[in-house]
């Protein structure tokens, strides 16, 4: 079989049925479409705060923020299940470089209409244009790594989220007696981050890997990432049960995770009648250790070290949920389970998730499993985010219980599904013959 290449339309060569290796600099790409993760942040913390500032300045109703909030969520999931599926289908950077000028244009209209409508529009541009770009940009920069750094690069995408969510939270403090123009300032963060990412971007060519599944589909050479290119084959072994596993994990860690994501000022001021003031800045202390555990959840999580820390991760978890069910809901313990949660699920959450996302399933599925998996967490979280402050009126050590119970059986279902290689990576094994590969089956 030659191994000859020809260039591609993008100017990047393409083989045979040979494995290419990623890209010349992996880490630029890795902090190019990682992007994605900072923009996904920001929207999310912008949101949470800027829409309470319009609700202040602009005359915006709590049916009306209640509304826009609903929009950018339901746009986050079928963002990530289209895009997902775009990027397997037409290429990583076509859709990247799209989704990136969807969200720059959706940003606009927040940072200077005030009208309902445009606003509502805008704002749902901008949640499907972070949701379609997540799953590929995570993609591109497994498909830019090798085995020794791949667990690295997607877990530093949730450093670029935290990181953005800092940013947010400073400019909030600086510019908070600013009334609408605070709220302008920051929707314009995301305007000139998505405008910095589309000049970046551009600059980054065709995922080879990629290219290479694309030019064997064509010359018809029975590879598994080649033959593996529908959205059946995601129902069929051997990727069943790495997409049960990884949807389930997902959707109960994200829904478990959302009472102290978005609702931990809630329960300070609705439960311990505490004033934001005493809460909000307390919070800021949760970024340098929330970095310090990231990276040190980077080091080890090409190695052994990744399910012990995994399972570490969920007992602290669990722990920090637990604390004000035990001690009381006062300011210490609503922080504490805050601060604790968060740094356990740096090993037990979302950063795991991508990892094993991109690891379980070929290129010409890998976004398209991703867009699944992401839109089934997004909407179960959605879904518990509705029903929180009702639970929390009537016992609010009910909805830490639970979340809780939640993470757990998350952990549990992630070590069954993951322990002792029992998911494949397919990077390792999606340039075999498909003849070959086809006898691998699991139980699921």
């Amino acid at each position: 079989m030659s191994s000859t290449q020809t260039p591609d339309s993008s100017g990047t060569p393409v083989g045979t049925a040979f494995p290419m290796t990623g890209y010349k600099h992996p880490w630029r790409v890795a902090i190019i479409a990682g992007l994605a993760s900072y923009v996904d942040g920001a929207a999310l913390t912008v949101n949470g705060i800027a829409l309470v500032i319009y609700q202040q300045t602009i005359g915006l109703t709590a049916d009306q923020v209640g509304l826009l909030t609903a929009v950018v969520t339901v746009g986050l999931a079928l963002g990530a299940l289209v895009g997902g599926r775009l990027g397997d289908l037409f290429g990583r950077r076509k859709v990247f470089i799209v989704t990136m000028v969807v969200i720059a244009v959706g940003s606009l209209a927040p940072t200077f209409s005030t009208d309902f409508t445009v606003l509502l529009v805008g704002i749902a541009l901008l949640g499907l244009g972070v949701g379609a770009d997540l799953p590929v940009s995570l993609a591109t920069i497994a498909e830019a790594a090798t085995e020794k750094n791949r667990g690295k690069m997607l877990v530093f995408t949730q450093v670029m989220w935290i990181a953005a969510s800092l940013t947010v939270v400073i400019i909030t403090t600086v510019t908070g007696g600013l009334g609408r123009m605070s709220g302008q300032i920051l929707y314009g963060l995301i305007v000139v981050v998505a405008l910095i990412g589309l000049g970046l971007r551009l600059t980054v060519p065709e995922s080879p890997m990629w290219l290479q599944s694309r030019e064997e589909r064509r010359r018809g050479i029975h590879t598994v990432r080649a033959e593996k290119a529908r959205v059946r084959d995601l129902l069929q072994p051997p990727f069943r049960r790495p997409f049960i596993v990884l949807s389930v994990f997902y959707a109960l860690v994200l829904s478990a995770s959302t009472v102290l994501g978005s609702f931990t000022t809630y329960v300070a001021v609705n439960v311990a009648g505490l004033q934001i003031t005493e809460v909000v800045p307390y919070t800021i202390l949760l970024f340098p250790l929330a970095f310090i555990a990231l990276f040190l959840f980077m080091k080890y999580v090409d190695t052994s070290m990744r399910i012990p820390l995994f399972l570490v991760g969920g007992l602290v978890t669990v722990l920090g949920l637990l604390l004000p069910v035990f001690f009381g809901f006062t300011l210490v313990t609503i922080l504490g389970a805050l601060l604790i949660g968060s740094i356990g699920q740096t090993s037990c959450g979302e950063p795991i998730a991508r990892v094993w996302g991109n690891e379980s399933f070929p290129t010409m599925l890998r976004s398209t499993a991703q867009g699944f998996v992401f839109t089934f967490g997004r909407l179960t979280a959605a879904a518990t985010a509705a029903v929180i402050p009702a639970v929390i009126a009537f016992s609010p050590g009910l909805i830490y219980t639970v979340s809780a119970i939640a993470a757990l059986l998350g952990v549990v279902v992630g070590w069954i599904g993951f322990r002792g290689g029992r998911i494949a990576n397919e990077f390792q094994h999606e340039q075999k013959p498909d003849s070959e590969y086809a006898s691998r089956t699991t139980a699921l």
